[in-house]
């Protein structure tokens, strides 16, 4: 009298009615909300065969005391270069903020012989965030190895950046 097909998709639809979950909103407020941010980016250069990629992993200790893991990987023609920087950041008011860490570079070399070059370094600076989608970045590197080699390092290096996200 009834299609066994009947039964099997009533069945089936009581498992899919009851397995759905309402989804909830985000927390808005900062109390509830994760301590922990993410950012970063990745592109090629199809014409060279380089890659380049970026990341950076923040945790909030309070609301003016941040900790940051930073890390990019530079392919190019003749080396592999990885880099990794753990730095504190400090929020004097609410846009402006000094840091001050550590890095590591490793870097392998694809053509010729030799052993991959590690610089350490010192890193201290000052950056700006004007608004969420703009900040600016004053850096020193300090380079504690004796002989700076490699193809980003020196004793000492200033650089200024700018990151705009979209």
């Amino acid at each position: 009298m009834y299609n066994p097909y009947f039964f099997f998709y009533l069945l089936l639809m009581s498992f899919v009615v009851m397995g759905q979950v309402p989804v909830e909103e985000p927390p808005l407020d900062s109390t509830t909300k994760s301590r922990w941010e993410y950012d970063g980016f990745s592109y090629a250069d199809f014409g060279t065969g380089e890659e380049h990629s970026y990341f950076s992993l923040m945790y909030k200790m309070n609301p003016s005391l941040y900790s940051e893991l930073q890390g990019f990987y530079d392919s190019y023609l003749t080396a592999d270069i990885v880099d990794f920087s753990y730095r504190i950041r400090w929020y004097p008011t609410k846009k402006l903020y000094l840091f001050s860490g550590i890095g590591v570079q490793i870097q392998r070399l694809k053509v010729g012989s030799g052993l991959p070059v590690v610089p350490v370094r010192m890193i201290n600076g000052v950056g700006y965030e004007a608004t969420n989608s703009i900040s600016v970045e004053a850096v020193h590197n300090l380079n504690f190895n004796k002989n700076a080699a490699g193809q980003n390092a020196s004793s000492s290096l200033f650089t200024l950046k700018g990151k705009y996200r979209f």
